[in-house]
Formats: structure tokens, C-alpha cells, sequence
């Protein structure tokens, strides 16, 4: 069954509403170390990627992030996770719609929105009844949400204080969180600089192979006809990877594109005399206006909307 319920801001961990139900004061209580493990999780949940599990025998801690916000549950290990899943999202939805996102940035103590108790008991009672729930909720796509992309399991060791700071641990978790996220559907502009970086791509590839010929078409060899043809075939890998950066909302993409750009303009000034400049102008601003996708493309922040 549901135990304990904390709702918390993502960026520095402030507590926003929790249930009024008291954690057992006896010395060694498990479900009073796991409530210990869930106020250091709602603290540090920005790290982690947007579902993730800790378990504590005989407690598991739920949670999920979303909008700048983290939704915890404790509760029992018997409890489905789909279950528990399906108890946050509910929460978060119930709590967007009570409080509006200018008041949730403007608190400044702890537990300043307290009164969503009344909603949480509510909610928390419904879905401990288990027997008359199940028959009420559509839990098949969340199960299969579950299936696919499976919550990120928190070991003991990442709540431990300085932990994540080597190299290997940053990497492995930038690389975690970066899979749990991608951009909202393609717009019109989108498709655009998709569309243009692919046609620059073919006409830098077709230059390119037309250049190399040429180079090898003429009896005395000639250097600088294989490094403009190289220079053509760097650009065409510029254009793609320009579109890979488009399609994949990579951790460091904004500075990935900025030298993506750069190395395009410098390459379209030593084709200086392989194009004119209108054909320069073309595909600089080709790759000014992906760089401007790449910028201003929003990754989804949101979880999925389940149906319940």
C-alpha cells in the first residue's frame, strides 16, 4: 500500500506539498529509513532522468519529474509499480491544475502548498483500495509504457554526497538522462532547415566527387584539386551532422552547433573560388538558420499522458 507522498521543485529540492501522515518515531524503523531515503531523493531528483525507482526493502520509492517538478511515493514492495506509477501521474495532473506555475516558483518555505494534503488523501485512500481500482483504470498503456522504457533504477551509492563527481559516473548518467529525452513533434520550420541541409548535403557530395575526378582526369598532379574536393565532402558531413543535431536533442547540441556553423563558414571561405558569392551566401544561411532550429527546438519536458 501508499505510504508517504512528497511533490518538490526539480532545481533546488524545496518540498512543496506532502500527506500529513507521520513517519513511526521507533528506533530502526525500516519505513522510517525509507522516508529518510525519500526526503534525500526529493532533494537531489534533478540528477536523475524523468521515471525513475530506489528500492529499500521492504519499501520501494517511486518517482517521476516533469515541468520542474518531482513527484515521490513510498510504498510497499508488493505494491505494482504500474499501480504507483499511475498514482503520480494522477498527482500530477491534479496538482497543475490546482496551482498555477508562477505560484509554484514564487514559494520560498517548505511545505508553503500544504493544503493539497486534502487532494493526496483522497487520492492516496482511492488507490489503496487496490480490488475496486483495478477494475476502473485503463492500465494497459501504462504497462506498456513500462515495458518499453523501464524506470532508472537509483542505487544507494548515488545519494551518497559527492557522488557523480568522476568523469565516469557524469557520463554515464548525462548519457541515462539523455535517452529519456526528445523534442516535441517537428514544425514547419523544422522541416524546412531538415529539407535545405539535406539538398546542400547533395550538392556539396555531387562538388565534391566532380572535383576528385578532375584531379585524377589530369596528367599533373594536383594538390589543391583534392583538398577542395575534400573540403566539398567536409561540408556535406556538416550538413548531416547539422541534421543529426536537429533530430537528437544531444545534452551539449547548442555548442556542438555553434561549431558545426563555424566550421561551415570557414569551409565556404576556402571554396571561395569554386562559388560564387551568392552560392557562398546560400549555404551559410542554410547553416545560420540550423543553427537557429537547433536552438530554439523544445525538448519535451512533460510525461507521457497516460490513460486512466
Amino acid at each position: 500500500m501508499i505510504q508517504f507522498v512528497i511533490i518538490s521543485r526539480s532545481h533546488d529540492g524545496l518540498p512543496l506539498a506532502a500527506n500529513s501522515d507521520s513517519p513511526p518515531m521507533g528506533p530502526a524503523s525500516a519505513l522510517q529509513e525509507a522516508y529518510k531515503y525519500m526526503k534525500v531523493l526529493s532533494r537531489i531528483s534533478g540528477k536523475f532522468p524523468d521515471r525513475c525507482t530506489f528500492q529499500f526493502e521492504p519499501y520501494t520509492i517511486h518517482f517521476i519529474s516533469a515541468l520542474g517538478l518531482t513527484y515521490l511515493v513510498l510504498c510497499e514492495d508488493s505494491y505494482p509499480a504500474v499501480l504507483a506509477m499511475s498514482f503520480l501521474d494522477e498527482i500530477q495532473k491534479e496538482f497543475l491544475q490546482c496551482y498555477e506555475k508562477k505560484k509554484i516558483e514564487e514559494v520560498q518555505r517548505p511545505y508553503a502548498l500544504i493544503d493539497f494534503d486534502i487532494t493526496l488523501q483522497k487520492l492516496k485512500q482511492r488507490y489503496n483500495n487496490t480490488r475496486s481500482l483495478t477494475t476502473r483504470l485503463n492500465l494497459a498503456q501504462l504497462s506498456q509504457e513500462l515495458k518499453m522504457r523501464p524506470p532508472y533504477m537509483v542505487c544507494p551509492d548515488e545519494l551518497r554526497p559527492g557522488y557523480g563527481e568522476s568523469k565516469n559516473n557524469n557520463a554515464t548518467l548525462s548519457t541515462t538522462a539523455s535517452l529519456h529525452s526528445r523534442y516535441l513533434p517537428s514544425t514547419l520550420y523544422v522541416i524546412i532547415s531538415l529539407g535545405l541541409n539535406c539538398f546542400c548535403a547533395l550538392l556539396n557530395l555531387s562538388r565534391g566527387i566532380v572535383v576528385i575526378n578532375e584531379a585524377h582526369i589530369d596528367s599533373v598532379y594536383d594538390s589543391e584539386h583534392y583538398q577542395y574536393g575534400a573540403t566539398f565532402l567536409i561540408c556535406c558531413f556538416l550538413s548531416l551532422y547539422q541534421i543529426y543535431l536537429i533530430i537528437n536533442p544531444l545534452r551539449r547540441r547548442k555548442a556542438l552547433a555553434c561549431a558545426t556553423l563555424a566550421s561551415n563558414c570557414l569551409c565556404q571561405l576556402y571554396l571561395w573560388e569554386y562559388r560564387n558569392n551568392l552560392q557562398i551566401l546560400f549555404h551559410v544561411t542554410v547553416a545560420c538558420y540550423g543553427t537557429f532550429v537547433i536552438f530554439t527546438r523544445k525538448v519535451q519536458e512533460k510525461l507521457p499522458q497516460y490513460t486512466l
